[in-house]
């Protein structure tokens, strides 16, 4: 038995023996490098490598979970989670954690990854593509991720598990306003194309020069993945069970219905090779795919083990990271890795067929006004380029996208048959494998 699964095992038994009906823990070691760099020069490295465990309990309908920070307290500290369990009110919404002998299929993990001693290497590559681009300031970062974990259960839970992955993000700067971002994302090392990131991102930054004010109205809009990724994860999270009840989801009373045009799939798939890849989820049940949107229609919601029987459906395996929450322990159900479906189109196809319309790099700042019916607003960064007739003919600058993300999705028309995975830092959040898309007759305000 591995030293984590020993920890994990431990901790479960403590949490039993001290009046516990139900636990689960959940422990980690991980080790993250970092590289931050800014005008064309590395800025700095950091290095963190942590333990720590994700402990939940239950008793009597009572529940606690807590996040121990320090391995070596942890078997002390578990009783007296039970005892703060045992002071609290009643959960009504809790109803039990996963149980049964469950079977897992843990990843293999690119060693190449775990042994990278100069990641500097791939940032310096990526500047230097970048400027011999035209690139007069090149900034980014660069993570290099490790990490083991364990999971141990009263239901009967025992697995482990190990990831690694490089994600490097580049953002050029041709002018003080023109700017270009590229992300590359891998838990494959053969697909560490650094220059060719660096590339990209300048390229965007020299189409981006001289940017107007852009105008507003109804325009269609043209998006790289990076742009996406930040409104796929604000669709993903609508999709969870708990979001419903909460009344913070265009979805609720949607089951079966239209949601988003017959181009459009998304699925949930934490079995894929990805910086996101897991065996299991927070609660210990085996991770699998989940279709939730099927050809524009909506067909199922995200589920924990309380929230499946609260809505009589069944469970989904998206039980995400063990914190406690008032409304549905151990945790609420997530999207851990959406993949959208790709279309049949390149993305010069996509702008040819665009008569007036904006391409849109990147974007921050994704906001709701009304989270029941989806009202929202996104502001565009970096490259903003306009299209007129077909073609791109310069750029623009302080606009903001304001619709509602029912009919963002029901106004895709195409998808680009390339795809890719993109994570940047909480705005394209969590990792997806995502392909550009058009979105005919969206809503353009001024953002200042």
């Amino acid at each position: 038995m591995s030293r984590l699964k020993e920890i994990a095992t431990e901790l479960v038994e403590v949490a039993r023996s001290a009046g516990a009906d139900d636990a689960v823990a959940e422990v980690y070691d991980g080790s993250v490098d970092q590289i931050r760099y800014s005008n064309s020069m590395i800025d700095t490295s950091n290095y963190w490598k942590s333990e720590n465990a994700h402990v939940f309990v239950a008793v009597e309908g009572r529940t606690m979970a807590s996040d121990l920070r320090d391995l070596r307290l942890a078997r002390k500290a578990v009783p007296e989670m039970v005892k703060s369990a045992r002071a609290s009110p009643v959960n009504e919404d809790y109803k039990g954690i996963a149980k049964g002998r469950f079977r897992y299929s843990r990843g293999r993990v690119d060693k190449r990854i775990t042994s990278i001693r100069d990641p500097a290497r791939y940032v310096h590559e990526a500047i230097g593509a970048a400027t011999a681009n035209g690139a007069a300031d090149v900034g980014g970062t660069l993570f290099v991720r490790r990490s083991e974990w364990c999971i141990a259960s009263t239901g009967g839970a025992l697995a482990e598990d190990a990831n690694a992955s490089i994600d490097l993000s580049v953002r050029a700067f041709s002018q003080p306003e023109s700017s270009g971002q590229a992300v590359l994302v891998t838990a494959n090392l053969d697909k560490m194309k650094a220059a060719a990131t660096g590339e990209r991102a300048a390229e965007f930054a020299a189409a981006a020069k001289d940017p107007v004010q852009g105008e507003t109205g109804k325009f269609d809009l043209i998006m790289e993945p990076l742009f996406l990724g930040g409104i796929v994860g604000a669709t993903g999270a609508m999709a969870s069970a708990l979001a419903v009840e909460l009344g913070m989801s265009m979805f609720a009373k949607k089951m079966g219905k239209r949601v988003a045009s017959g181009s459009v799939s998304m699925i949930d798939d934490p079995t894929l090779k990805t910086m996101s890849r897991r065996a299991f989820d927070h609660e210990g049940r085996p991770t699998r795919k989940n279709v939730v949107i099927k050809d524009g229609v909506l067909k199922t919601f995200l589920h924990n083990t309380s929230t499946a029987k609260r809505f009589k459906a069944r469970p989904t395996a998206s039980t995400g990271p063990l914190v406690a929450t008032l409304f549905s322990t151990p945790s609420e159900p997530v999207m851990f890795h959406p993949v959208l479906s790709k279309g049949d189109q390149s993305v010069d196809e996509l702008i040819e067929d665009v008569r007036d319309g904006f391409y849109m790099n990147n974007t921050w700042y994704t906001r709701f006004q009304n989270y029941s019916t989806g009202d929202f607003s996104t502001i565009p960064r970096d490259a903003i380029l306009r299209i007129r007739n077909g073609e791109i003919v310069g750029s623009v600058k302080n606009i903001r996208v304001s619709d509602n993300l029912m009919t963002f999705w029901k106004n895709i028309d195409a998808l680009s048959r390339s795809s890719e995975e993109i994570y940047w830092w909480d705005e394209a959040a969590p990792p997806a494998d995502l392909p550009a898309a058009r979105a005919r007759k969206m809503t353009i305000t001024r953002s200042s």
